[in-house]
């Protein structure tokens, strides 16, 4: 791996699906997993055709960054886990689909609105849900619900622990730190360059999907040349994104300077996943 001192940075890990270490699963995404399988249990009775996941929904306010990732995992999670009992729609698909429509996903919830909306659906199954924080932790409440007569199924409710990647999503840009624009350095300042850049690894999910792709983050470096803040900007799912912002909470930089002099400054690191 290696990071280009460039306007973006570009580090690529590239892992031999023969050698690929299972990489251990945070707890977030371990508790994720098991609520996938006990979905799968008691949807697999049911017979569905499609089932898509529906954005999870904050207490207040209909759209959140987070509830969408967590949607966007948990249908990745039940691709893998119910490949032989029935489909589960992309996420991302399934999500334009809507829009397109001008359905929004807070309105697919037991009611007039769901049964209106449900023969342009395709689906005959969804996963709706809301969570919210408390205290150290992200209290999922996931509701299965029947599109053709708007029956909701039984609540599954799970716990997820707060991380900083989780948080990374709402963490406001600190005020005042500068972009440095590679086109725009004049003779007197420099760009940062990664010194240290430790590969991340891959998720079992991604192994067994064969998922490849760039994950892209802003990131404050500090004068110290220290990761920051850090703040998704691109995601590819299948926990490979957590993998990536793990990674490079343990990068180190030759920071920025300006006169000489180390400065602070926000960049775009791409992180690119390839097997081969």
């Amino acid at each position: 791996m290696h990071a280009a001192p460039s306007a973006l940075f570009r580090a690529g890990t590239l892992l031999a699906a023969s050698l690929l270490s299972a990489a251990g699963a945070s707890a977030q995404f371990s508790k994720l997993n098991d609520l996938g399988s006990e979905i799968v249990k008691e949807l697999k009775p049911l017979q569905p055709h499609l089932v898509a996941v529906i954005d999870f929904r904050p207490p207040y306010g209909s759209n959140s960054a987070q509830g969408h990732y967590f949607a966007w995992i948990l249908s990745s999670i039940l691709q893998d886990r119910a490949k032989k009992n029935f489909t589960v729609a992309d996420h991302l698909g399934f999500d334009s689909d809507l829009s397109k429509l001008n359905i929004s996903s807070a309105s697919l919830v037991p009611g007039e609105a769901l049964q209106s909306a449900a023969p342009n659906l395709g689906a005959d199954l969804l996963i709706t849900g809301t969570f919210e924080k408390r205290d150290n932790g992200y209290f999922l409440h996931v509701l299965p619900v029947r599109v053709a007569d708007s029956k909701s199924l039984h609540p599954i409710e799970t716990k997820i622990a707060v991380t900083e990647f989780l948080d990374s999503f709402i963490t406001p840009i600190p005020a005042d730190i500068p972009r440095i624009d590679q086109r725009k350095l004049t003779e007197n300042a420099t760009m940062p360059r990664c010194i240290h850049c430790p590969d991340p690894s891959y998720t079992d999910l991604a192994r067994r999907n064969h998922l490849q792709g760039a994950v892209i983050f802003e990131v404050l470096i500090t004068s110290d040349g220290l990761p920051g803040w850090i703040h998704p900007v691109r995601l590819i799912g299948y926990g490979l994104d957590e993998a990536a912002f793990a990674a490079i909470k343990n990068w180190r930089f030759k920071p920025a300077t300006k006169d000489g002099t180390p400065v602070p400054t926000i960049v775009p690191i791409e992180v690119t996943f390839r097997l081969f």
